[in-house]
């Protein structure tokens, strides 16, 4: 094939499209759960759908460009929905609904900035950790081409089974939302929060099935640690805290206060998970910083053929562009001395976290990729650098935040731009088309990002419990902590965090040494902690069906199979959730009060929700198991 033949007007117009849907689906899915989901694999459905259905002519290349081009809008959204709510967190922006040109420029140049950066950094290391480095297999990226062939194979050959199960899963999604958020027919929150002499215990479950997705995406270990953390903050932590401090008034407004100064037992858990991550891959970020160097002293231009990559003067343009931007967002918005110290820390940790990102994604894929911990990592060390130069205020508390951003930005494009590679060299398409879709794309996605927020903040409330943000609190109120000497972060409870963060790792240690293949992560456990309970159940459940696959698989081909299969599924269900989740947001952008009153009782209304949460996990599990 000609290098050229997979970059076409078509392939690209589908993916800006695509990456539009992602980025507005996953900040929804980012904001509401705390963590995103890879897009490759649902791009890749919907890509291959679109092509054989509209165009009479397609190649399997120029349906992975467009697949590619549409998953730089989910590492776009991971990156943008972590941090920078952040800056309206901690007060140093103005709320969302009186965001003006200022805040968009900021936000839209600090996510330009970093995801050119992470695109082009990771052009550099595609020969020496994509293509030569046989330990690393980056599962998305090989997945994805499996199903792009089988895909394009299925459809040649009249089979179209498989769309199928995807218009069920998103159908599913769109009519559970449709219930619990368009009309009042189930609740979308269903809790019982009771009390035990002076102790106060919650439990509860959302009707989300884009959660249920995601659990079974990210599996049964990750899941349960989500929801175990859960579990630990309402049936252990909220009762012995409100025990000990009796208070008066409604059981579940006194319980959600004692819940506010419980989460930053997770947020102690996520610094020593952050920074147990990072020495977990010691070896590997070694091995990453020294990849790097051997790809910035290559030449990329003498390779011909569909191995050719952008040329080097390009390359760099596009790195000092990068730059430029990132420079630009820290000269405008903080004092001299401050965005001089951002710029030249950000150009260090863009270079070292791109190098781990890209060797991580690698060993374990992007959905399992310690975004959180990579961001908590170059926050702590930012917020170091800024007290070392004297830095304070408010102006070290954007700084930092900033910074965070901007890095975190960069990892999570590097990421994705690592797994299109690896499709990309299987299936036969060109670096060079591969890199300009990504960056045309990561250009005209970042300018949505300051929209988006604003847009589901007056729908749903970010903060609020239907989009808790959780991650993006934690930077803020670090930040704070560090920088505001007016704001008292409760740190006896970030102390509990950081000794039950290091007894979780002593734990994992342990089972390690035992044999056994369930792993302990303080990441997880601590997001739990963060997020309401009831967020965490329909992960758990979508963890359950991953374990029941994996458990009842008869050999690894047919487990393969099969999880591919739930993948796709599980895929539909969060695209179904989210996209109808922002069509009601528009309602409510332009008045319309929602959901519509149905059924009053809200008591039948739990019941029903109830229902729906055993109904569609034996759905979900039936369909993917009788294929």
């Amino acid at each position: 094939m000609h290098q050229d033949t997979d970059f076409t007007w078509k392939a690209l117009g589908v993916g800006i499209v695509l990456s539009f849907v992602m980025a507005a689906a996953n900040m929804y899915l980012g904001l509401r759960g705390g963590m995103t989901i890879s897009a490759n694999i649902p791009c890749s459905v919907i890509a291959i759908i679109l092509f054989n259905t509209i165009f009479s002519k397609r190649t399997i290349a120029e349906v992975n460009v467009a697949q590619a081009t549409g998953s730089v809008g989910e590492g776009l959204a991971a990156g943008v929905v972590f941090v920078f709510p952040a800056l309206v967190f901690a007060g140093v922006f103005n709320s969302f609904q009186t965001w003006g040109f200022k805040e968009y420029c900021t936000i839209s140049a600090a996510v330009l900035g970093g995801g050119i950066l992470g695109i082009v950094l990771t052009g550099f290391l595609r020969r020496p950790m994509i293509e030569e480095a046989k330990e690393l297999r980056y599962p998305e990226g090989v997945a994805t081409a499996e199903i792009l062939k089988t895909g394009m194979a299925a459809f040649a050959q009249g089979n179209k089974k498989g769309i199928l199960d995807v218009v069920m899963a998103f159908s599913i999604g769109v009519v559970a939302k449709v219930c619990s958020s368009g009309v009042q027919i189930c609740q979308e929150t269903t809790e019982y929060i009771f009390k035990i002499r002076n102790a106060i215990f919650g439990v509860g479950a959302d009707l989300s099935t884009a959660l249920i997705g995601v659990g079974f995406i990210i599996e049964f270990n990750g899941a349960f640690l989500v929801a175990l953390g859960g579990a630990l903050a309402w049936l252990v932590f909220v009762p012995i805290f409100s025990a000990l401090n009796p208070a008066s008034g409604d059981v579940a407004d006194v319980a959600y206060e004692v819940w506010k100064d419980v989460r930053f037992i997770g947020v102690g858990g996520m610094i020593v998970g952050g920074l147990w991550s990072i020495f977990e891959i010691r070896q590997q970020l070694y091995d990453g910083i020294r990849n790097v160097i051997q790809g910035l002293t290559r030449s990329s231009s003498q390779v011909e053929g569909n191995e050719q990559d952008l040329s080097q003067t390009t390359i760099w343009a596009w790195i000092l562009i990068g730059c430029a931007i990132a420079g630009g967002v820290y000269f405008a918005s903080l004092s001299c001395a401050g965005a001089a110290i951002a710029f030249i820390y950000t150009l260090v940790a863009v270079f070292f976290f791109i190098a781990i990102s890209v060797y991580i994604v690698g060993l374990i894929g992007s959905t399992n990729q310690p975004v959180s911990g990579i961001t908590i990592c170059t926050f702590l060390l930012a917020a170091l650098c800024l007290l070392a130069f004297g830095q304070s205020g408010d102006d070290a508390t954007k700084n930092v935040i900033l910074i965070a951003g901007v890095v975190c930005l960069a990892v999570c494009l590097s990421g994705t731009a690592a797994q299109n590679f690896k499709t990309a060299s299987i299936v036969g398409g060109s670096p060079k088309s591969m890199q300009t879709g990504l960056l045309i794309s990561v250009v005209l996605t970042a300018f949505l990002a300051a929209p988006l927020l604003q847009f589901l903040d007056k729908a749903y409330v970010i903060g609020s419990n239907a989009l808790t943000a959780p991650q993006a609190k934690v930077f803020a109120a670090m930040a704070r902590g560090i920088f505001d000497k007016s704001y008292s972060l409760p740190w006896h409870m970030v102390e509990i965090g950081i000794v039950l963060g290091i007894a979780m790792i002593l734990l994992g240690i342990y089972l390690k040494k035992k044999g056994s293949s369930f792993g302990i992560s303080p990441m997880a456990v601590s997001v739990g902690i963060y997020l309401p309970f009831s967020t965490t159940v329909p992960i758990l459940l979508g963890g359950i069906i991953h374990l029941l696959v994996k458990r009842s698989a008869k050999s690894e081909d047919q487990y393969n199979t099969t999880i591919q299969k739930g993948t796709v599924f599980a895929a539909g269900l969060v695209a179904g959730e989210a996209i109808i989740a922002i069509v009601f947001a528009s309602l409510i952008f332009t008045g319309k009060a929602l959901p519509l009153p149905l059924i009053d009782s809200a008591q039948l209304r739990s019941i029903f929700s109830l229902a729906l949460l055993i109904i569609v996990p034996c759905i979900f599990y039936h369909n993917i198991r009788k294929n």
